[in-house]
């Protein structure tokens, strides 16, 4: 059996335990109640802020991938929202190999190149936990264990990120030693090939060094992105009739989305739906089930934007999926 079809049936297995526990937890009377007084109009007008948080990531992929490839801001979104479809489809975030397969194709970037670029991009995307260690006390939540391990966690893997990184910057040499040192049991025919991939991994990781100002643009768009997000969250919560504060659902969205850097189901089924009960009722004292209301809906819309972006955006780069898939392969 193939890896890709093993990390699919493996997704679906892990969607179908998320689903089955939130599944258990949902009142299904006090759930199809809270759709009788929602606020439809309120929640499409604001799904715009979703879209607002996708083209600040971009714009930030943008600058960081600069002294490699200008792109255009248009074309930046629509290869951005291209890897977020595949991203979707899945479960083992392919869509960021993509997005560097598609700049190949497209512009002849060697992947090995590019690829850097988005790795520092994801490790950005980490930065919020650190904002979320500020809004703790500010919020007033009781964090059970479950939470502090999960924060822990993101909190481990980006200082494990962010050290690799400092470490490829500064001992450039030692990386490629040590990356060397791995490759020692492949045939020479493939040693060579791999070695020069990771000589020119190793010398992308410095994309950033001496860019002060452009490091501050792209944290302040990762702050963008973060802050939009949460304004349309906040709407899906209101449009269903909760209280809950702007800042709460700052909290608990941040928190939310930080867990996407991780394999998740195919479309995110059933890890969408746990975590947003975990965060936000378990933790925020959101009622479990317009919660549940809150995050079908809100999946499902996010889902239509997500397929009918990626859809046009890999249409007007004039891009084959199933070629792409099969490309992904290759450098």
């Amino acid at each position: 059996m193939k890896k890709s079809s093993i990390n699919w049936i493996a997704g679906i297995i892990l969607g179908a335990i998320f689903l089955i526990a939130w599944v258990r937890i949902v009142d299904w009377q006090e759930f199809l109640s809270y759709f009788h007084q929602f606020n439809l109009k309120m929640v499409l007008i604001f799904s715009l802020f979703y879209l607002l948080a996708y083209f600040f990531r971009s714009l930030r992929w943008r600058i960081i991938l600069k002294p490699i490839y200008k792109m255009g801001i248009m074309e930046s979104f629509s290869i951005f929202m291209s890897g977020m479809l595949i991203n979707y489809l899945i479960p083992i975030r392919a869509g960021e190999v993509a997005k560097s397969v598609i700049l190949k194709t497209r512009e002849n970037v060697k992947i090995s190149e590019s690829l850097p670029s988005i790795f520092i991009d994801k490790l950005t995307d980490l930065f919020p936990i650190v904002f979320i260690m500020i809004l703790i006390p500010l919020v007033s939540v009781k964090l059970n264990s479950t939470l502090y391990i999960i924060i822990a966690a993101l909190f481990f893997i980006f200082l494990l990120f962010l050290s690799f990184l400092f470490f490829a910057v500064h001992n450039k040499s030692k990386a490629i030693k040590i990356l060397s040192f791995s490759l020692r049991l492949l045939p020479i025919r493939y040693k060579k090939n791999f070695e020069d991939f990771f000589i020119n991994f190793v010398d992308g990781m410095a994309i950033m060094k001496g860019r002060l100002a452009e490091n501050c643009i792209v944290y302040l768009l990762t702050l963008f992105a973060v802050l939009s997000e949460a304004v349309y969250i906040f709407a899906v919560f209101r449009a269903f009739g909760s209280e809950v504060t702007y800042l709460k659902i700052l909290f608990g969205y941040t928190l939310m989305n930080l867990t996407y850097i991780l394999p998740t189901p195919p479309a995110q089924i059933g890890s969408n739906q746990f975590m947003w009960v975990l965060i936000f009722s378990f933790t925020l004292g959101v009622n479990e089930n317009l919660t549940s209301a809150a995050v079908t809906f809100s999946h499902l819309l996010t889902s239509i934007w997500i397929f009918l972006t990626g859809g046009i955006s890999l249409i007007a780069l004039k891009i084959n999926l199933n070629k792409l898939l099969q490309n992904n392969k290759k450098d």
